[in-house]
């Protein structure tokens, strides 16, 4: 599996990190780079071909089984423009590619490439944004599908030709004595001696014993008139062993003076390769249904990637938003309360630049664990909203409960005496700002974002103030 540089998968270069307090576009080089990880991890499990296009179609991964199917090296094809690499159906890959930057639905598309025929699925790829930073195409080999599908007409043709010409047997049964007639066609399609015994024997004596019953009923129910004419699929034996399919169709052509019926005429014919390409077919369908199910369960857990922070592993700042989106809806609706609290790390740049960017990463991995076992202590959650900064979300609580909960996470945070040699208290504390969304309040916020950027202000407000305490909106926007 090859891929160029993560810094582009959007089409565009990003800055480096900042280690001052960042948020989601700072971070968009890291992300990148992990959701095109992510990416190639499931390109390398699936046995179809893929390949993924940035925004200007260029070919950013492609996959092994895809660099088989269309004859190019990885390394030849990663980096390269689609006319470059796929100048055949190049057109077809940046119509996908526009639709996919219009928002607009992606059409399977068959392709031809010297005797394999290929279906071509594109699908947006987005960031953690919502920005379609291009697509990924998948090229699935139908070519076996297609020559089934073909075999399976031919054969259906032929079996319709048999029925009209003298390529099949005719049999004529007469229903009194329950004898029956075979034509010599029948002794040579089956591979049988055309001198062997008599063409007249007892009715149903080749029918395979597992399939007789069926047979019977069929042929009673076009006798009794329950059916207007006998239809049967049964097994009858080839003279080079085993046995062939057969198909029979008949009617009842003679009739006594009491309207009895006298004689069955009707014709046979061997469709075992129908059978045959039925069942594989079939094969076929299933195989593809299981694919289908493996790559749902593979978007699954991209999607699951796509909402988790990958360092603290907590929910990152697009499932936050989400959750704060549909808690907020709920409150509304029910006249209920939710808070936010925004936390910050103190000193966290300094803490970078002492100790630096690893042990940067342990600290938050460290204070991401403590604030989210104090929160859900509370049945409330918590996430990474970007940089050294958290966000936690309680709902149906009072301004008293959720400050409990805040003075808790202070307390959990300095109990854990980190040492950190460029805070003026020695160890790392946290910074936090709360707004409540309530009855006090409720015409004034009309939305999800305007409580957010409440808590906010009291953060800088707990800034401002000395660090490592907690400062709650209308306390002091008053």
């Amino acid at each position: 599996m090859l891929r160029c540089d993560p810094s582009a998968v959007d089409g565009r270069r990003v800055m480096p990190i900042s280690k001052s307090r960042q948020s989601p576009f700072d971070t968009r080089n890291e992300r990148g780079a992990d959701r095109l990880l992510q990416i190639e991890a499931v390109y390398d499990k699936v046995p179809v071909g893929l390949c993924y296009l940035n925004r200007n179609g260029t070919f950013v991964t492609i996959n092994d089984q895809l660099s088989r199917m269309l004859g190019v090296a990885s390394e030849r094809a990663v980096g390269q423009q689609v006319e470059d690499i796929v100048p055949d159906h190049a057109h077809l890959l940046r119509d996908s590619l526009k639709a996919a930057l219009a928002g607009a639905p992606i059409p399977d598309q068959e392709i031809r490439r010297a005797e394999e025929t290929f279906m071509v699925s594109a699908a947006s790829v987005t960031n953690d944004l919502g920005e379609t930073t291009g697509i990924s195409v998948a090229y699935t080999n139908i070519s076996n599908v297609k020559r089934i599908a073909h075999k399976l007409q031919e054969t259906e043709q032929r079996t319709t030709y048999a029925l009209e010409s003298a390529g099949q047997w005719i049999w004529d049964l007469n229903i009194a004595t329950m004898r029956v007639w075979r034509s010599p066609q029948y002794r040579i399609l089956l591979g049988l001696d055309p001198n062997g015994a008599d063409s007249e024997s007892v009715a149903w004596d080749i029918v395979h014993p597992d399939d007789k019953a069926r047979a019977i009923q069929a042929f009673e129910d076009a006798v009794s008139g329950r059916t207007p004419y006998f239809e049967a699929v049964y097994r009858v034996p080839r003279g080079n062993g085993g046995h062939a399919w057969i198909l029979s169709r008949g009617k009842i052509v003679e009739y006594g003076p009491d309207g009895a019926p006298l004689r069955l005429l009707a014709t046979s014919v061997d469709i075992s390769m129908q059978k045959q390409i039925e069942e594989q077919l079939s094969t076929t369908v299933q195989l593809r249904l299981e694919l289908e199910q493996k790559l749902l369960e593979a978007n699954r857990k991209l999607k699951n990637q796509s909402e988790r922070d990958h360092l603290t592993n907590l929910p990152n700042r697009r499932k936050f938003n989400h959750l704060l989106k549909r808690e907020f809806v709920r409150a509304t609706e029910n006249a209920d309360s939710l808070a936010i609290l925004m936390i910050d790390i103190d000193h966290f740049k300094a803490y970078n630049d002492f100790y630096g960017h690893l042990a940067g990463d342990k600290c938050l991995v460290q204070v991401g664990r403590a604030l989210n076992k104090v929160i859900k202590q509370s049945g409330g959650s918590i996430a990474r909203f970007g940089g050294e900064e958290f966000a936690a979300l309680l709902s149906g609580v009072t301004a008293e409960q959720a400050s409990t909960t805040a003075m808790q996470m202070l307390g959990t945070v300095t109990a854990m005496q980190l040492e950190h040699s460029g805070s003026p208290t020695g160890v790392i504390s946290v910074s936090i700002g709360m707004a409540v969304f309530g009855d006090e309040n409720r015409e004034a916020i009309t939305g999800p974002d305007d409580v957010l950027n409440c808590a906010d202000s009291a953060l800088y407000q707990s800034k401002r103030n000395g660090r490592g305490r907690l400062s709650v909106w209308g306390d002091f926007a008053k």
